[in-house]
Order: C-alpha cells, then structure tokens, then sequence
C-alpha cells in the first residue's frame, strides 16, 4: 500500500512539471540557416523573453584560492661555501639583519687554504707589477732589453689574471677580499636584509659542503599569494586590478593586494593559470605556505552583460538569439567572458540596441 502511494505521488509530480513546460509544436517553428521563424499561433511565443543590449557599469569579480609565498629575491637560504665547524653566532630567531650582516662563523681547512690562495696570487700580481713597471723605466732609459721589457710584461698579465681568478672565488662565494686575514675563521654575511625566519645554528658543529642552510633570512614586508584563475575568468583580469585576501586566521579581515603577474602557461589538467598577487604584509597578517581565499574584483568598465541563460553552446561555441521582428529570431555566435555565477559579459557579437532572447531561447533548439 506504501509503495502505491508513493508511485501515485511521483505521477502527481511529474504531471504538474510538465503542465510547465509549453508543448513544442514544431510545425509552428520554421528553420532558414540560422533564421528561425516562430509562428503567431505558437505558444512558445509566450515564454521567449528579450532585453535590449545596453552598456552598463560593472566589475567582474570571482574567488578561488592562493599560497602564500616570498617575493623574488626577498628570501635567503645561507649556508656555508665550505666544509667546516661553526665557531661563533650572530644571529637568533626574529632578529633583523642588514644585508652584508654577519650570521656565523666557521673554522675551515679550505677557506683557509683558498685565503692562502688569494694572498699568494696578490703578492705574487704586486711583485710582477713592480718588476714590468721597472723594466719600462729601464727600457726608457735605454738601459733594459726589449726582451726583458716583454717578458715582464708577460708575467705581470699572467700574475694579474691568476689574482682576478682568485678574487672571482671569494666573490662566488660572498666572502669581502677585504676582510680577509690569515688564521681567521670565515665571516658568513646575509645577501639581503631581513628577518631571520630559521636558524639551526649550533655552536661545535661541524657542517658539511652539501648541508641544508643552517639560517633563512625573509624581507617578509611585502609578500605574493599565488592563486589559480580558472580559463572561464582570463579575460575578467589584468596587471593592477585589485584583489581582496581572506585567511581563516583572520576571516573577517580584508588584506588588499593587487595583481602583479599574470601567468603565460596554462596547467592542462585543472584548466587554470598561475595569477602571483602581491600584498603589503606590514601587519604580518600573511604567513608563507598559509592558504588563503583570493576575491578578485575588477576596475569598472562599460560593457554589455546578460543573464546566463542567454547564452547557449554549440559545440565550442556561444551563441545568442538576435530578436529582428516579432517572432523572427538569428542566432548569432558570440564571445562571453564569465562576471560571476549569473552574467557573462559579452566581448564581441552583440551591438547596444540589439534585442537579445535572454530566456526560453532553449525551446527554439533544433
């Protein structure tokens, strides 16, 4: 008795959904290429509504997601360019540091050795320099040989590329030649100013040539979020447009950014592209790593928007319905750029004063 009841239900329920949907009498519609003619007796008529295409004020705005990054260039990993033991620290957790700041230092067989390198090279360049010189001022006098003249010359280019070669090591590895003294452990300095956001420096211990950073300095003042724009929503953005930032850390705080770079390759399987969003992050409200929601708003423009449902699809492509004359309709395909969940905006296909099927267009389908 249950389950007559219940299939007498769903009958009820279907009936009353059809009596809503008009009875297509396609005798009444005529098809001529993308010319549809909608006789007068038709009750499809009723249920076709139009609007004038006409520009309007808008911002496109949509949300997705983003990661919170460093910006380029703001974050140093600093480990040491040499095998060696940490003697001395500079550094704690939350410190801030100059750029050429001391962090540790590190006794070292090699550094050592490559000091001893490089203060050789110098001596040896000084020594060569002083003989050309003097052998010039000899052959001036008509005193030194030409031979002798060259032969200086020689050593002094040689002896001046094997000292460039040795302060093109240091520099490689960010030592100052100038600080340099013999039998002392070397100063490692921080490539940028910041603050320090890791330190496993320990006091005894002796690190590796392959070892991870032993501090991380971040200029954290200014950060990125990476957000994934999906393909539907390219042409509602660009360079400068502002974006709202949402953590759950802070949900009901606005952290405003603005769009930095826009992305020129395209992820294959999620359809969507790589959009960095710089923020001030004076506050420290933004985290590295934190996810967060990404609330893009475009800069007002004129342009003509429709509701969704007048945009129907045909294979890949949109099309309209162009209303000419009572009961006379043209399809017409356009291109459309998603506003939000409800309207599209229309890049091309439609002129302002064009009368658009913005519902029912569905029932004059072939």
């Amino acid at each position: 008795m249950k389950k007559l009841f219940i299939l007498a239900a769903v009958c009820v329920l279907l009936t009353s959904c059809k009596k809503n949907i008009p009875a297509i009498d396609h005798a009444a519609i005529q098809y001529k290429g993308d010319t549809i003619v909608v006789l007068d007796q038709s009750p499809i008529l009723r249920d076709l509504v139009t609007a004038t295409a006409q520009l309007q004020d808008f911002s496109s705005e949509f949300k997705t997601v983003g990661t919170v990054r460093p910006v380029t260039g703001k974050l140093a990993g600093i480990a040491p360019p040499f095998p060696g033991r940490v003697v001395k620290s500079f550094v704690q957790l939350g410190q801030k540091v100059s750029a050429g700041s001391p962090v540790f230092e590190l006794g070292s067989s090699e550094f050592y050795e490559a000091t001893k390198t490089y203060f050789a090279a110098q001596s040896a360049y000084e020594l060569a320099q002083l003989n050309y010189n003097r052998q010039k001022e000899l052959a001036a006098n008509g005193v030194a040989a030409q031979k002798d003249l060259e032969q200086a010359k020689s050593e002094a280019h040689i002896a001046n590329q094997e000292f460039e070669q040795a302060q093109a090591t240091l520099q490689l590895f960010n030592i100052d030649a100038a600080s340099l003294q013999m039998g002392h452990p070397l100063r490692v300095v921080s490539p940028i100013a910041g603050e320090v956001v890791k330190s496993n420096i320990t006091i005894g211990n002796y690190i590796k040539e392959d070892t991870d950073p032993l501090v991380v300095v971040a200029d954290l003042s200014q950060v990125w979020v990476a957000a994934l724009v999906k393909e539907s929503y390219f042409g509602a953005i660009k360079l400068g447009d502002r974006v709202e930032i949402f953590t759950n850390a802070h949900p009901n705080k606005v952290i405003w950014g603005t769009i930095h770079h826009i992305g020129e390759v395209l992820d294959e399987e999620t359809r969507s592209l790589e959009v960095i969003v710089a923020c001030n992050n004076a506050d420290r409200d933004l985290k590295l790593g934190m996810f967060c929601e990404v609330h893009f708003l475009s800069s007002p423009m004129e342009a003509i928007i429709l509701p969704s449902t007048a945009i129907m699809q045909e294979q890949e492509n949109d099309y309209v319905l162009i209303e000419v004359a009572k009961g006379n309709y043209i399809r017409r395909k356009v291109e459309t750029v998603t506003v939000n969940l409800d309207s599209v905006r229309v890049v091309n296909g439609i002129s302002v004063g064009e009368n658009v099927v913005v519902k029912g267009g569905i029932y004059l389908n072939r």
